[in-house]
């Protein structure tokens, strides 16, 4: 009885270290965690080897308090070895929706400045300028189309007239009926840089690709500082003419 109230917790602590490496093997666990676990199980052994000797008081307690620092400092890290992942998955998210909506804008205007000039833009000065400056063409009804009619009747009647006007690229692609459902006010000054970085750009390249014996256009904007190294966001591509991102 003696010697199970000496051994019950540092076997009981060997055992959790058992299953935990075991756990981590099955599970692929990280190295902090695999090193937390083996050093669990070292601590415990230990302790169960100094449970079954006979050792003075003052060795004992030493050894107990060494021990228990040890375990702390272990627990600490395989705390942190779940944790700084889960923080940096949140953060990621969390950033990653303001790129997303960055990427949005670039292809938004990269379409617009296509249907002008037949062609994308690498340069991103240029395709700010656009947004900026230029303008669309846009085919106009103007009246009132009765219930009785379709357009095509009202125009015959001369109830609806059309007419080709310009309008400001900005305004029609970022006006202010554009604002709803956006994670962050559109700013055309800030278009060209990553959110959250000081000096992050967004990469842009455009080209042609040959389809069906002609050269189509296509466009890259891609993440020049991802915060996730290993995940950059990028949308359109140089060797497809598609213009989706890689989050959809």
């Amino acid at each position: 009885m003696d010697l199970f109230k000496k051994i019950w917790f540092p076997a009981g602590l060997t055992l959790s270290a058992l299953i935990a490496i075991i756990n981590g093997l099955a599970t692929h666990q990280n190295g902090a965690f695999m090193f937390g676990a083996f050093a669990l199980l070292v601590a415990g052994s230990v302790s169960l080897v100094v449970a079954m000797v006979e050792l003075n008081k003052t060795i004992r307690l030493g050894v107990s308090i060494g021990l228990g620092v040890l375990i702390l400092i272990l627990a600490y890290a395989d705390y942190q070895s779940i944790k700084v992942p889960i923080d940096f998955q949140n953060e990621k998210e969390r950033r990653y929706e303001h790129v997303v909506q960055r990427l949005k804008d670039v292809r938004t205007a990269e379409l617009a400045y296509k249907a002008q000039n037949q062609r994308y833009t690498g340069d991103m000065d240029s395709l700010i300028l656009f947004v900026k400056s230029d303008s669309l063409t846009v085919v106009k009804a103007f009246g009132e189309v009765p219930d009785t009619m379709t357009l095509e009747q009202a125009i015959a009647d001369s109830l609806v007239t059309r007419d080709t006007v310009k309008v400001s690229v900005y305004d029609s692609l970022f006006g202010v009926r554009h604002m709803d459902d956006r994670v962050h006010p559109f700013s055309i000054d800030s278009m060209a840089y990553v959110p959250f970085t000081k000096d992050g750009k967004i990469i842009l390249e455009a080209g042609t690709v040959p389809r069906s014996g002609t050269d189509v256009p296509v466009f890259m904007a891609k993440d020049g500082k991802p915060f996730d190294k290993t995940d950059p966001m990028m949308v359109g591509s140089m060797n497809d003419p598609k213009t989706n991102g890689n989050w959809e």
